[in-house]
């Protein structure tokens, strides 16, 4: 066994794996072949019912059985795949070690038999997939095949069904109407949905909050308000009714033998729901003033027909068009017919009534061509297309639902920013952290908002093109768009992952900036830093922190980072050329923070530029001059460049004051009152450390005799406040004293026998 010692640990470790699982492996092999052969021969018979007509019901069923095996043959190529690489790894280790031992020979040999038998496995499990992903495909068209015939089926004329007994015979041979509808998921939503809002209406910090000033055309504050404004009868009874629907769609077995009580009730709840939708839509787009208050006013006169139609729509969904089971006509075919004939009439009354609340010059114009369309509704329905109509019905009442609550989301986004900014400033301040909002440029709330608004829209358009009779396929495609995406330049771009790295970017980025204010509250100045420490360590981490956030995101969002070593290529290629002063820059700033010659709050002198260092970044310093211009100084000419920096190491620094008396003063005199004024200032040092003030008979000027007053200051940074307070100080005693500042003069003396030229002489 020579051959084994010169693998690594790990290797040792997975060859003896493979050696000792080539044992158990024949029965292995035979229980998963005789598994897919059952799976095959399971999907044959599947494809093979189809000749004997199934209902969509049963083959939705199936169709969802394949799609298990799909999922499973998936995981299982993969897996077998990551066997096979690691059996190749293994065996070029193999291959590569020198001996020929017959150990070796025979772990060899065991690790080309089982890779080869691992191959046979992986064609078998993609051969089953595509076997799989083929009987989907049929069982799709199936379904939407189905479906449409169900949909277009054509029964009993209107006018013969009131000439036809109970028992007479029907020619429908399909009883499914083929519609695409999940009652109890969709009750289960908007029972709960009003339950909620029923609850939030009692609260009043929650009607204080959307009560407050905003646009008028928000749809959550006009119905949190008419919810509140409604009298406690009208509460309870919408409350009542959103109860017992949640319960009639949690519970529907409990409820199959009370039909009347629980048709009752979605009656009810039905009416009571669309009203409120139908009066918050109306109220968020109408508009006031110009030719539209006549119309208003009109409209307030015509309001039963709210009433009327949201009643007459509620009993239409809860009586659908019936079909006996036995194929025998039933009375509620007439009574269904008869529901829908008064829904198209109450229909065009509740457009008119629309019309004059929106804009009542659209009634003109939307009149001809909506009754027609109505009328040929009502033909298809007299003429026994009960199944489309069915169909049609449900999807414009399911449509209008999701069109109302998309806009109630898509305005309540508004209120969902301003609590995200509400809970991050509580937050600030209960660590004692500056709110962000007001300084960073980019705000993270407004692209989560924009974000989430495209989403609601795209939700609303799926869910509505659904109803409408996309099928199962289109379903299945936009799922697996959204999940897995699509490929661009080497790079897959998933819609799903893509949401999840923006949200991370929404949250991780200010977290950040939050993080890096808690250190400083915190830890790092309990750790007893400077400031200048403390600020190079955050300005450090905060970058480094951002680039994690970055390669996170980046990560979530599906982009390999093995594949960002093009692009890094690419960066050191741009480097060479046209990238010189920004690394320079770069590396420049990483100078500045660790050996730190200039430091935040300093004064400095570079170029011409003289101020306080306001910020140190990793490319730039901006430096605040005294005028409270911001100069944006580029870090490499503070390390190329002669830098002046009052306050390097010392805070103290010394002043020169200049100042000229006049010809004839007690110059001893002058010099002790400038001494006295010196040592009368606190900003002066006079305990030793530094040389005591002391004053120069500088120069005997043209009109002066000048003197220089030196002295050392505490702190050079209040240089100016000591200039101006010694040059009043001095200035007083100068005038205590009877000493005299001088003007500037000048003697002119004129020499007789000059004449006068003015220009040519007569």
């Amino acid at each position: 066994m020579s051959i084994l010692i010169r693998f690594t640990p790990l290797g040792c470790i997975l060859l003896c794996l493979i050696v000792s699982g080539t044992v158990t492996l024949p029965s292995t092999v035979v229980a998963a072949a005789s598994s897919d052969v059952e799976r095959r021969q399971e999907i044959q018979l599947i494809l093979d019912s189809l000749a004997t007509d199934p209902s969509v019901e049963s083959a939705k069923e199936q169709k969802a059985r394949i799609r298990g095996y799909i999922d499973l043959y998936t995981r299982k190529t993969t897996l077998i795949q990551k066997e096979i690489e690691q059996l190749g790894s293994a065996l070029g280790g193999v291959t590569a070690t020198e001996g020929t031992d017959s150990a070796g020979s025979n772990s060899l040999s065991g690790l080309l038999a089982l890779k080869q038998q691992k191959e046979l496995e992986l064609v078998e499990a993609r051969l089953l997939l595509m076997t799989a992903q083929d009987a989907v495909s049929l069982l799709d068209r199936y379904i939407s095949t189905r479906e449409t015939k169900d949909l277009l089926f054509k029964a009993e004329p209107l006018w013969r069904l009131s000439t036809m007994g109970e028992e007479a015979p029907h020619k429908n041979q399909s009883a499914a109407t083929g519609r695409p509808r999940e009652v109890h998921s969709t009750l289960l939503f908007l029972a709960s949905v009003t339950l909620l809002f029923c609850f939030l209406s009692i609260l009043p910090k929650f009607l204080e909050f959307v009560s407050q000033p905003r646009r008028s055309t928000n749809m959550l504050s006009t119905m949190m308000i008419s919810i509140a404004r409604s009298t406690r009868i009208s509460k309870v009874v919408l409350g009542s009714a959103a109860g017992l629907a949640l319960s009639v769609s949690l519970a529907p077995p409990v409820f199959s033998d009370l039909l009347l009580f629980t048709a009752a009730v979605l009656i009810v709840f039905y009416y009571l729901l669309l009203r409120l939708l139908l009066r918050c839509v109306l109220l968020r787009y109408q508009t006031t003033g110009g030719d539209s208050e006549p119309g208003v006013r009109q409209a307030g006169k015509d309001e039963w027909m709210l009433y009327g139609f949201s009643l007459i729509s509620a009993v239409v969904i809860v009586f659908p068009s019936v079909y006996s089971p036995s194929g025998q006509v039933s009375f509620s075919v007439l009574l269904s017919s008869s529901l829908f004939l008064l829904w198209l009439a109450a229909l065009f009354m509740f457009c008119r009534y629309c019309c004059l609340c929106l804009k009542p010059s659209l009634y003109s114009l939307l009149r001809l061509p909506f009754a027609i369309a109505l009328i040929i509704l009502a033909g298809l329905e007299i003429l026994g297309y009960r199944n489309l109509i069915d169909h049609i019905t449900f999807a414009l009442v399911y449509s209008f639902v999701v069109f109302s609550f998309a806009l109630l989301f898509y305005d309540s986004i508004e209120f969902l920013m301003q609590l995200f900014r509400s809970g991050k400033e509580r937050l600030a301040q209960r660590f004692s952290i500056t709110p962000l909002e007001s300084k960073r440029k980019v705000k993270t709330h407004k692209i989560l908002g924009i974000f989430l608004k495209i989403y609601i829209v795209l939700g609303a358009l799926v869910l509505v093109l659904h109803q409408w009779g996309v099928s199962a396929r289109d379903n299945d495609r936009l799922w697996n768009f959204f999940f897995q995406g699509f490929s661009m330049g080497g790079f897959a771009i998933s819609p799903a992952r893509v949401t999840l790295a923006l949200l991370l970017f929404v949250v991780g980025w200010p977290a950040i900036e939050y993080f890096k204010q808690f250190l400083n509250r915190g830890w790092l100045t309990s750790a007893g830093l400077s400031k200048n420490d403390r600020e190079t360590f955050l300005t450090i981490s905060g970058y480094l922190g951002y680039a994690a956030i970055i390669l996170i995101i980046l990560a979530v969002a599906g982009v390999k980072l093995t594949g960002l070593t093009v692009i890094i290529g690419a960066l050191s290629v741009g480097i060479g050329f046209g990238l010189q002063n920004v690394v320079n820059n770069f590396i420049s700033g990483l100078i500045l923070m660790f050996e730190k010659p200039i430091k935040k709050g300093d004064w400095i002198l570079v170029g011409t530029t003289e101020g306080y260092v306001k910020k140190i970044s990793i490319r730039s310093t901006i430096v605040q001059t005294f005028d409270r211009a911001d100069v944006i100084v580029p870090n490499s000419e503070l390390i190329s460049s002669q830098v002046i920096n009052m306050m390097f190491d010392d805070q103290r620094g010394r002043l020169r004051v200049s100042v000229g008396v006049a010809y004839g003063s007690d110059t001893n005199l002058v010099m002790q009152l400038l001494l006295d004024a010196a040592n009368g200032h606190d900003q002066v040092i006079t305990d030793g450390s530094t040389p005591e003030p002391r004053v120069i008979f500088q120069a005997f000027g043209d009109s002066s005799l000048n003197f220089d007053l030196l002295v050392h200051l505490k702190d050079i940074d209040m240089k100016m406040r000591v200039r101006n307070d010694l040059h009043l100080i001095i200035d007083k005693a100068f005038k205590e004293n009877g000493v005299e500042i001088p003007f500037p003069q000048r003697d002119i003396h004129i020499k007789d026998g000059l004449e006068k030229v003015t220009g040519d002489q007569p």
